[in-house]
């Protein structure tokens, strides 16, 4: 990676303001164009917000160097679409000031702005010129381009004609081949088949050596890793993290463990008046509340249950989740033939996991209850006893761990 220090990107203070009626939008639009055209300026000051409004994007505040691979995740209707637009130059912000070193190239859309009718190699051209550079850097190297999209057989083809992937490809090499200062992907790093992906990957990486700065948006975190080093956190317009990449993802991951109002109300409509979950807690091996842990050290699950009369014979089910992978383990006290009689009154039982053998990430419980039979429901509880796993770091590339879990393994030969 480059060792300048020099800011590509300074997004200060920014604020976006969107309206959900459109023909109230329309009206604001007009106000604000007559303000900035009888010299009062653009930015208004943001201290409240107009009928209809919404904050979109909350005082944002975050800077990109040179040679530097961001991502910016977060999940749906966190801001991070509306702070790529603002970044691009698509859409301007309410407040505050966006600042941009040189030229900027954007994978959004891989494809969609390439015109149909024209050549491979004459969208090239146009899309070339679209960011500033002329025919005779093409020229030189427009057969590195052809040849990194695979695509010297159709280049003088119309686009029309080319397969989605086809197009996808010739739109990643296009942006990343033009060396631009910033380059922005949105939701492209899961483009082509395996074998492009990897080459995507390795040729993003040189990039970033040679102090192309980047920002990543994906769901795909999983994905993250082979290129980016740092993630910035947006949730529900603001910046709510602005760090390392495993710490970022495991804190988006647990963002989306927060259970809704709906999932809460469908709990409590699935519960007997006969016994209850009543609280779900994740503990260390000294038994104190602990939210993080890392990959081989022991967590107890403390179940507190409740009953109004006496059930023999009662089980407990807990569901280990990821928000990302789904279950990831189900364990039930019968299937250890733990005998749970619950009286009237209150109960705690422990589940215990010693050396937990699960990788970064956020994690969580979905707690069942049910008496001696399948029908003896009385309650379930989902997303309880939520916890990360913070360390150790996992190394991408093919040469460290991935996945869900560190399972025991031995490499050999003959």
């Amino acid at each position: 990676m480059s060792n300048s220090s020099e800011i590509v990107l300074d997004v200060n203070h920014v604020w976006k303001v969107y309206c959900r009626n459109l023909k109230r939008a329309m009206w604001y639009g007009v106000r604000d164009l007559g303000r900035e055209m009888t010299g009062q300026g653009h930015d208004r000051t943001i201290t409240a917000l107009r009928p209809g409004e919404f904050f979109a994007i909350k005082d944002a505040t975050f800077q990109v160097r040179q040679g530097e691979c961001v991502a910016l995740i977060g999940p749906n209707g966190a801001g991070k679409s509306t702070m790529l637009k603002m970044i691009n130059g698509l859409v301007r912000p309410d407040a505050g000031k966006i600042s941009i070193r040189g030229k900027v190239a954007a994978l959004i859309e891989l494809g969609t702005g390439f015109n149909p009718i024209l050549s491979g190699r004459e969208n090239i051209y146009i899309n070339a010129a679209v960011l500033g550079i002329g025919k005779r850097e093409v020229d030189r190297i427009i057969d590195k381009m052809i040849d990194f999209a695979e695509l010297d057989h159709v280049i003088d083809d119309p686009v029309k004609t080319y397969s989605s992937g086809m197009r996808i490809r010739l739109g990643f090499s296009v942006a990343a081949n033009l060396r631009p200062n910033l380059l922005i992907m949105d939701e492209v790093l899961a483009v082509g088949d395996v074998g492009f992906r990897m080459k995507c990957f390795s040729h993003l990486r040189d990039l970033i050596n040679e102090g192309v700065s980047i920002i990543v948006v994906t769901h795909a975190v999983t994905m993250l890793r082979r290129v980016a080093t740092r993630s910035v956190v947006f949730g529900n317009g603001k910046i709510v993290f602005d760090g390392d990449l495993p710490t970022g993802s495991t804190i988006y991951e647990e963002m989306m463990n927060v259970p809704s109002q709906s999932t809460e109300k469908r709990d409590e409509k699935d519960a007997s008046t006969k016994a209850r979950i009543e609280d779900v807690t994740v503990l260390n091996e000294q038994g104190q509340p602990q939210l993080e842990f890392e990959t081989g050290e022991t967590l107890r699950l403390q179940i507190q249950l409740s009953a109004s009369e006496e059930i023999l014979d009662a089980r407990v089910i807990a569901a280990m989740c990821s928000p990302v992978h789904g279950k990831v383990a189900s364990m039930s006290t019968a299937y250890q033939d733990f005998q749970m009689d619950l009286q009237s009154g209150q109960r705690t039982i422990y589940l215990e996991f010693p050396k937990l053998p699960l990788l970064i990430g956020a994690y969580h419980f979905n707690i069942s209850l049910y008496g001696s039979k399948q029908t003896d429901f009385h309650q379930r509880r989902t997303i309880q006893g939520n916890f990360r796993i913070v360390g150790p770091p996992l190394l991408s590339d093919g040469r460290g761990l991935g996945g869900i879990f560190k399972l025991p393994h031995r490499w050999d030969s003959d």
